[in-house]
């Protein structure tokens, strides 16, 4: 995600003057959308998973990467295709929530993990999807000079894939005892009919 590791705070106020200024942002959530939701939407019954949910697990892929990659390349260093480099130029950052950047760094990839855990019903693997999707966009933002690889920002990320899967498997194991109780139900119901 876009930071402002130096600057002041984001508030909501110059977050939506940031949007404005980042149409190509906005833009990139159409092509986005159509890839990464459509591309779920046609794996998911050929891998077993909910369409639904992929579906949206997906289009919330291509926001977090539009978020993340869309931008002048050049703006930072820049390590190019030397992956060594590129490494070199990744920092740690401060480990911190309070800021609104940091927060949002944690919320980015929970719809991700969320529509994805309930779609494929694997929270444990969509924490580490998380977790590399965190990886390849600071990667890529260190070898543009579109962003800054920062340490940080990829705790916070796969943080946010772990809230994520734990809403989800919170969702899917309350679906289920919903499920229990009704069959339970029924099979009681029909054995009083007798």
């Amino acid at each position: 995600m876009r930071t402002v590791s130096d600057g002041p705070d984001l508030n909501p106020h110059n977050l939506i003057n940031v949007a404005l200024h980042h149409l190509d942002v906005l833009i990139a959530l159409i092509p986005g959308f159509l890839i990464f939701g459509g591309l779920a939407w046609w794996l998911a019954p050929r891998r077993g998973w909910d369409r639904g949910p992929a579906a949206l697990g997906g289009c919330a892929l291509a926001a977090a990467w539009a978020v993340t990659l869309v931008r002048p390349f050049g703006v930072f260093a820049a390590g190019g295709l030397d992956p060594l480099t590129t490494l070199r130029l990744c920092t740690v950052g401060s480990w911190s929530l309070i800021h609104l950047y940091e927060q949002l760094n944690v919320a980015m990839l929970v719809p991700f993990a969320f529509f994805g855990t309930l779609a494929t019903r694997r929270p444990l693997a969509l924490v580490a999807s998380s977790a590399l999707v965190s990886a390849v966009a600071e990667y890529v933002q260190a070898a543009t000079g579109g962003g800054q690889c920062q340490a940080r920002d990829l705790v916070h990320n796969t943080l946010g894939g772990v809230i994520g899967a734990l809403l989800a498997a919170f969702v899917l194991l309350m679906q289920a005892r919903r499920s229990r109780e009704l069959t339970v139900g029924a099979g009681a119901g029909s054995g009083s009919s007798r």
